[in-house]
């Protein structure tokens, strides 16, 4: 019965088992990230205080994810994910038991550590693998599932935090938690990567010099901008849009906004590889940057529930298009051999975003408001937005010039940038 059950196992795609993960750590991530800062008000929290919770959940581990991506190569991608998954158990209990500063610092740490291990590893997985239109089809049915995650967790959780109570959430947490322990256990090692030796363990200067040298690639160095922007819009609308809602909404309504943007990307699946047929990376990045950022932008004008829903699906659209497209193009800029470095590298960009936002977020909110504060990231994005796509074309005309192939007109994003 087991050999059998062994065998039905191994016929299934090892992407499918991949992009289940994903789904799953998502559905854990989106349930309880727009309630932290919830929580930590109803406990009578301080804002600083707040604040040092949200950003404790980033900082250790990026300071972890260029070395993490490195021992993942050595130890084993899958090693490192079922770690990974034991941890976000782990912190669930914490989440559970924690009715303090302390212990909510604790939880929050190691599920920053524990979702960066899942999270890294995932995405090398579902990289790794043959280029061209299969890989366009594997990476926008990760995302697929990915957005499922992220639609149906935070509705979840908002309904359970109102008949419940936030503590009931973190106990749903924990029960997402220990069904991906189950499926990453069906996860396997991909075919590159086993027809390679294993890595050398990593050395402080080997991964200096690595990382130098990928960033030096414009391409990759786009890729990064293009990451942070990204779950820096993301992280204000799982965060900082229910916090500057919650006086006038309740926590089904503000689940169902963030819910919302996540069911927008369910659109992407079948429109991802059209658009990657049909139009450049440049004009892709330049469409969903400009459409994204007014999530930030008119916020602070919205009066009503149903234009923010408008407004979180319109941008949620954007930004799902932008997170398969970041994948392709770590797939494009690294090679097979470092790999799990630059996804590292990009899981760093991710957390520097998660942890820059409550810094920035808390600093202009303290000096001209929340709706302020909306603004003036929305301004810092646009800027960083205009950069990304510079750097972008940058790298295009010059692998047109070597190529002899004639230069296009620039966008208005990159003459923005210069």
């Amino acid at each position: 019965m087991l050999a059998g059950f062994r065998q039905t196992v191994l016929k299934v795609p090892n992407w499918i088992w991949v992009s289940l993960s994903c789904g799953l750590y998502w559905f854990a991530h989106s349930m309880t990230r727009p309630v932290i800062a919830l929580y930590g008000a109803d406990l009578g929290l301080s804002p600083s205080r707040i604040s040092a919770i949200l950003t404790v959940y980033a900082f250790v581990p990026m300071l972890l994810a260029i070395p993490g991506g490195s021992l993942a190569d050595a130890l084993g991608r899958i090693r490192v994910l079922r770690w990974g998954a034991l941890l976000m158990v782990l912190s669930g209990c914490l989440y559970v038991a924690g009715r303090t500063f302390a212990m909510m610092l604790a939880a929050q740490l190691l599920a920053g550590v524990g979702q960066m291990a899942v999270w890294l590893v995932v995405q090398v997985l579902i990289t790794d693998e043959e280029t061209g239109e299969g890989q366009h089809k594997r990476i926008a049915t990760f995302s697929a599932y990915m957005v499922l995650g992220q639609l149906l967790a935070p509705l979840a959780g908002g309904l359970i935090a109102d008949t419940a109570g936030y503590p009931a959430v973190f106990a749903a947490y924990v029960a997402i938690c220990a069904l991906l322990y189950l499926v990453v256990w069906f996860c396997r090692e991909t075919k590159a990567k086993m027809e390679r030796h294993r890595a050398a363990w990593p050395h402080f200067a080997t991964m200096c010099a690595k990382s130098w040298r990928l960033l030096r690639n414009r391409l990759f160095a786009a890729t990064l901008w293009c990451t942070f922007i990204v779950l820096f819009i993301i992280d204000v609308r799982m965060t900082f849009l229910p916090l500057y809602l919650q006086p006038v909404m309740s926590n089904t309504e503000l689940g169902s906004l963030v819910s919302v943007g996540a069911l927008s990307g369910l659109f992407v699946r079948p429109l991802y590889p059209w658009l990657m047929r049909r139009h450049s990376y440049r004009a892709i990045l330049s469409a969903t940057f400009a459409v994204s950022l007014c999530l930030l932008l008119f916020t602070p004008l919205l009066k009503h529930y149903i234009a923010f829903l408008v407004l979180v699906f319109v941008a949620g659209i954007a930004l799902g298009i932008n997170q398969p497209l970041t994948l392709s193009l770590i797939s494009r800029s690294t090679p097979v051999e470092d790999r799990g470095l630059g996804v590292g590298l990009r899981l760093m960009a991710n957390r520097g975003s998660q942890m820059l936002d409550p810094v920035l977020f808390g600093l202009f909110a303290a000096s001209v408001g929340m709706s302020g504060a909306f603004w003036l990231v929305g301004l810092l994005l646009l800027v960083c937005s205009a950069y990304t796509v510079y750097l972008f074309s940058r790298h295009e005309r010059t692998r047109d010039a070597d190529a002899g192939v004639p230069a296009s007109p620039a966008s208005p994003l990159e003459r923005a940038g210069r």
